[in-house]
């Protein structure tokens, strides 16, 4: 009970923390919200996320973790995020405006073009699709790496395996977008704040998920007191680890095609 607790705690805490930062960076300075909109804006949201974490607090200890990447499950999440948008896009989108929880939560679909939310909150006017595509799939790989590393040397919990599922589906499904859509169609409005659609649901949630396993595993405070040589030792053991991962996986592509 005292894990189940502290994780809701965890995704409740965080989510509150990081909607006070965006209050104050956007400085609501003509009216104070009212109280409806403080806790539906606040702990409505972190309240749906502490139960996300206490139910896969339960889970874990239920539900068996398997090696490697579930395609199947993979590829659900895709299609649901994409399912939405084709969707959307077969409606009159740009003139779309619906309450789903007023006076905070709107469904208010609009196509960020630039391909990526990090482009709009750096104040990009322009971005480029194929750049968008490459650096999230240098991106991807690099996590795939580190994920296939941690859980050889360590341990591949509900946690980690939750975490490179969503971020997985997430890279994913921006990658389709930038290639097929010509940029993100975000459609879930946090008035007055920003746009935002499952594909980011994935990603807030994955980043969630390693802090959780950071803390299960305690692998901050190691971190942290790592000595310096022992430190060295490991960044060169995971740069071995990918040298040696990515020259297997090539080697069995030219197999293949022998």
């Amino acid at each position: 009970m005292k894990q189940i607790l502290r994780n809701g705690g965890i995704f409740l805490g965080i989510w509150v923390l990081v909607m006070i930062v965006y209050m104050t960076s956007f400085s609501i300075k003509h009216h104070f919200p009212g109280v409806e909109y403080l806790w539906k804006f606040s702990l409505l949201p972190g309240l749906v996320l502490a139960f996300i974490a206490m139910t896969g607090t339960i889970l874990q200890k239920y539900v068996p973790v398997k090696k490697g990447i579930n395609w199947l499950m993979l590829l659900l999440l895709v299609a649901l995020d994409q399912s939405i948008k084709i969707y959307l896009f077969s409606l009159d989108w740009e003139n779309l405006s619906r309450p789903i929880i007023p006076p905070v939560f709107y469904l208010e679909p609009t196509q960020n073009t630039l391909g990526s939310y990090l482009w709009v909150l750096l104040n990009f006017k322009k971005g480029s699709h194929l750049f968008n595509i490459i650096l999230f799939s240098v991106v991807g790989l690099i996590f795939v790496e580190v994920w296939r590393f941690y859980t050889r040397r360590k341990r591949n919990s509900f946690w980690i395996n939750g975490f490179i599922h969503l971020f997985l589906a997430g890279l994913f499904a921006n990658i389709i977008d930038n290639a097929y859509w010509g940029g993100s169609l975000d459609y879930i409005t946090i008035r007055p704040f920003y746009t935002f659609d499952l594909k980011d649901m994935y990603i807030t949630l994955c980043e969630l998920f390693l802090i959780t396993e950071l803390i299960d595993n305690k692998l901050l405070k190691k971190l942290i007191h790592m000595p310096k040589d022992q430190s060295s030792e490991l960044n060169k053991s995971f740069i071995s680890f990918i040298r040696n991962d990515l020259l297997s996986l090539f080697k069995g592509r030219k197999k293949n095609d022998d």
